[in-house]
């Protein structure tokens, strides 16, 4: 196992037990004690987690930076592919469809290639381009402005384009899900979009990998029990899937 395996395990382990002693690391991972320091003062540095005396904690709600769309495309894609799966199938003919920007939304896209019958809605260049190969779904763009780099549309033409449409289901991305701050994305335009977004639709449902659950960013545009499900992935913890099934909000796996 390498050194970034052993730390990446590290932090597993503190998103479940939230506090780990150094001589449970030692035993799990087979090193020796200046190892696990060493680990541990890295992990503490790039803002992970905080050393206690023998041993650590995990700081919770970690704040992420944003990925661009170049670092995200590639990230992930397995988990992205799963819950695009997942997404599909809560996606009947006939239906009226909202896809937020985002690279798990685009995989739902993709998923799309031979349904019928749909009407899909987007701001998201790449996602337009993609469902517009289907004669059989009737496309909508919401132009704006157009967020450089990001590949989506923006401002105040796009939340009142928003203003006028009610659809069946919305499917949401977000840079990270908290279970205090809720679903956030780093840029607060993205956020004021998101948040109008979330006003179109009657079933409110949030694409999220496990990857991002117990982080934040910046802008917060819903709250947990906003949502109606929450589609991740397998590695999702037992807890954290408690955590957001305790709140009443159904996760789907």
């Amino acid at each position: 196992m390498f050194a970034e395996e052993r730390k990446e395990l590290i932090i597993k382990i503190l998103q479940e037990k939230k506090r780990v002693t150094n001589k449970e690391l030692n035993e799990t991972l087979g090193v020796s004690g200046t190892t696990i320091r060493t680990y541990l003062s890295e992990l503490e540095e790039q803002g992970q987690l905080v050393r206690t005396h023998g041993g650590a904690i995990l700081i919770e709600d970690t704040i992420m930076a944003e990925d661009t769309i170049v670092s995200r495309k590639d990230k992930n894609k397995t988990e992205k592919t799963q819950i695009a799966k997942l997404a599909r199938n809560m996606i009947s003919q006939g239906d009226t469809v909202l896809l937020d920007s985002g690279t798990t939304c685009l995989e739902l896209a993709r998923e799309l290639r031979n349904i019928e019958d749909i009407t899909v809605i987007t701001n998201d260049l790449r996602i337009a381009l993609e469902i517009q190969k289907n004669p059989s779904i009737q496309a909508i763009f919401l132009g704006g402005t157009i967020r450089n780099n990001y590949e989506c549309t923006i401002g105040s033409a796009v939340i009142n384009a928003l203003q006028n449409y009610s659809v069946d289901k919305v499917f949401l991305s977000a840079n990270a899900l908290s279970m205090s701050k809720g679903a956030t994305t780093p840029h607060i335009e993205n956020a004021l979009v998101k948040e109008a977004i979330m006003k179109s639709g009657n079933n409110k449902i949030l694409l999220c990998d496990s990857s991002k659950i117990g982080k934040r960013t910046l802008c917060s545009f819903a709250k947990l029990t906003d949502f109606n499900f929450i589609i991740s992935d397998r590695m999702i913890s037992d807890k954290d899937r408690k955590e957001i099934e305790d709140k009443g909000v159904k996760v789907l796996i």
